[in-house]
Formats: structure tokens, C-alpha cells, sequence
């Protein structure tokens, strides 16, 4: 582990970034902050250099958004002329900034920092970072950074956009950006959440019809028990359960199976069997009651489109019966999760 200061004669945070970089084929930008001015950095001196991955922030409240599609410009036309693959990722909930380098498909180095990729941040700012060159923990951190971005890469068309139609309405840093909703041009992915090859998707109710879940419960926790009448034996661990209320019917939250079924020793209890949820959509389930998306109206959304259950019968007819849960097609519950995971990260983005 090596640390890295500004403040350090012999190589501040560019220095670091340029030894590296200059060796690997492959690197990964993770910055929240840009600097407006592409060629603060020498790119030009990258001769190895086949792939760039850009991973920042691009929402509503951000104070440099014309700076940010300026660079993301320069990016595109540097990859262009240098015939370097480039690929510009959003993670809106991003904090972090990190330095990652690849070269002949092993990870090199990775730099964990306070410092923006900025002028400022690289070489005049009290920053403070660590390298670390284990290519395993480096991968952990890489799977970790790709796992919470929903959104699809920003394509050419996608920056020609933005400058004809929101830098125009950026007057100067000073002037807020709020009248501007970017929300509307991202593109989901279409899984837009991390799932294990093989999953099996449920939708799961949670309270009874003669004591249903309160319009002020919040489903906010970041794990969850999730309970069943009978051993959830076909509930596996990486599936997702989408939940709902009964009565009301409203998806309260989207979970991610976590661990094996367990039973509630000692009890009465209707529904004793109950497994561990990692919650996917929490900001969502806090607020879950402001939306008011049913599943009654899910099912109307798709009918036509695609089968919402493997029966091919398209309806709700076992759970409206009081059965525990009910396996839907990847589709329908791709469809439901892209609507979940977006409204999720809005919320957050405002929040921040």
C-alpha cells in the first residue's frame, strides 16, 4: 500500500495517476467531479491506452453540467482519433473517486482518494489517497462500482442532445439548474440491478387482508425478514421477491434472497418460515405509499406484451387465494424492477 498527498514533492496525485495510467491498456475514471478543461491532463502521453470506462455523476443539481458535457465531448472525439474504446457510465448516488489501471487484462493498481479529476483535486488540493495493487480486492471494488449503476452508457447521440438542449439553458455556475429534468433521458438498463445467472423472480405478499400494512410502514431497512406459510423450498438464494401489500395491492419494495430459509421456533405463527431480503430499492420503500403502483396495474401495463407468469395464464389467481408467493417471468418482473429501481434512484438523487 502506497499513500499519496499533494502536498508530497515527489509525486502528488497526477504524478501517481500518470505512472500509471502511462503502463496500462485499460483504465477506470471514478469522479463525481470533472474538470471543465479537457487537456489539463496529458492523455496524448497514453500510447498503450485501448479502453477508457468514465463513471460520474450527471443530475439535476449539479452545479458543473455544461463543464460535464464539454469533457464528455472531448472524451468521445480523443477515442475517436486515438481509436480508444470509450465508455461514459452515471451513478448518480456516486461519492467516492477511484483510479483503477488495467493492463493485458490484469488489474494493476487502484488508487482510493479524496481528489476529483480536476486540476484542483489532482495537483493543488490537500487530498489524501491510497494505492493498492492486489488484483483481487482490486476486482471486488470494480464489481462493486458496476453492480450500483442502473443506467445504460451515455452514447454519442445521447452528449449531442444534451449540448443542443440543456447546456443552452446553463447560464453560469451561479444560476440554479433546477428547472432542468434530466430524469427523462436516461435509459435503464434492462436489468438494471445485479442478478445471479439462473434467478428465479416471486412475487411475495406481505400482511393480511383483515390487518393490512399501514400506509406509514416503511420498508427502508436494508435487510429484511421475509416470511412464507410452508418451507419456501423452491426460493433460492440470489432470487428476487417483489413485494407487495395486500389489500392495497402497492409494491412496497424489491429484495434480493440473502440466505436460506429459516423457521420461527416456538410460535403460532400463520407464516413461520422466513428468509433473509438484501433490500435493492430502500430510498423506494420508504416512500413506497407517494406511487401508488399496484400490482392489479402492473398486470394491466404488460397484457399483450409479454406473459407475466410461466402458466402463460397471466393472473393472480393463487395469491388472491392466500398463497405465500408466485413465480413471474424474468419480463414482467424486469419490467416491474426497471420501474422500482428508477423511482429508487430519483429519490435518492433529490435527497442528495
Amino acid at each position: 500500500m502506497e499513500i499519496i498527498n499533494n502536498k508530497n514533492h515527489n509525486e502528488n496525485h497526477e504524478q501517481k495517476l500518470l505512472r500509471c495510467f502511462r503502463e496500462a491498456d485499460d483504465i477506470l475514471i471514478v469522479s463525481p467531479f470533472l474538470s471543465k478543461n479537457f487537456s489539463f491532463f496529458p492523455f496524448e502521453e497514453l500510447t498503450h491506452l485501448k479502453e477508457i470506462t468514465l463513471i460520474t455523476t450527471f443530475k439535476d443539481s449539479n452545479d458543473d453540467l455544461k463543464g460535464k458535457i464539454s469533457f464528455f465531448k472531448e472524451l468521445k472525439s480523443f477515442g475517436e482519433k486515438r481509436q480508444v474504446k470509450v465508455s461514459i457510465l452515471i451513478d448518480n448516488s456516486l461519492h467516492g473517486k477511484i483510479y483503477i489501471c488495467k493492463r493485458s487484462n490484469i488489474y494493476t493498481s487502484a488508487i482510493i482518494t479524496s481528489a476529483n479529476f480536476t486540476q484542483k483535486g489532482l495537483k493543488k488540493n490537500n487530498e489524501w489517497g491510497i494505492s493498492i495493487s492486489n488484483s483481487d480486492d482490486i476486482e471486488d471494488i470494480v464489481s462493486a462500482l458496476y453492480k450500483s449503476i442502473i443506467y445504460k452508457p451515455i452514447t454519442e447521440q445521447d452528449i449531442h442532445f444534451f449540448d443542443e438542449h440543456i447546456a443552452p439553458n446553463i447560464k453560469d455556475r451561479t444560476e440554479s439548474s433546477s428547472n432542468i429534468d434530466l430524469s427523462d433521458f436516461y435509459k435503464v438498463k434492462e436489468i438494471p440491478v445485479n442478478i445471479l445467472t439462473g434467478a428465479s423472480y416471486w412475487l411475495k405478499p406481505v400482511g393480511v387482508i383483515a390487518n393490512p400494512i399501514p400506509l406509514d410502514k416503511q420498508y427502508n431497512s436494508l435487510t429484511e425478514k421475509l416470511h412464507f406459510a410452508r418451507p419456501p423450498r423452491k426460493v433460492k438464494l440470489g432470487d428476487i421477491l417483489i413485494v407487495y401489500a395486500v389489500g392495497h395491492k402497492n409494491v412496497v419494495s424489491i429484495y434480493r434472497v440473502k440466505s436460506e430459509s429459516y423457521k420461527v421456533l416456538k410460535t403460532k405463527e400463520r407464516w413461520p418460515y422466513y428468509v433473509e431480503g438484501e433490500n435493492l430499492t430502500p430510498y423506494y420503500g420508504e416512500q413506497w405509499q407517494k406511487y401508488n403502483i399496484t400490482i392489479s396495474e402492473l398486470l394491466k401495463e404488460v397484457n399483450g406484451i409479454f406473459n407475466a407468469t410461466p402458466s402463460g395464464k397471466n393472473s393472480y389467481g393463487s395469491l388472491m387465494r392466500g398463497a405465500d408467493k408466485l413465480q413471474i417471468t424474468p419480463e414482467y418482473a424486469n419490467y416491474i424492477i426497471k420501474k422500482i429501481v428508477k423511482i429508487n434512484d430519483d429519490i435518492l438523487t433529490k435527497i442528495e
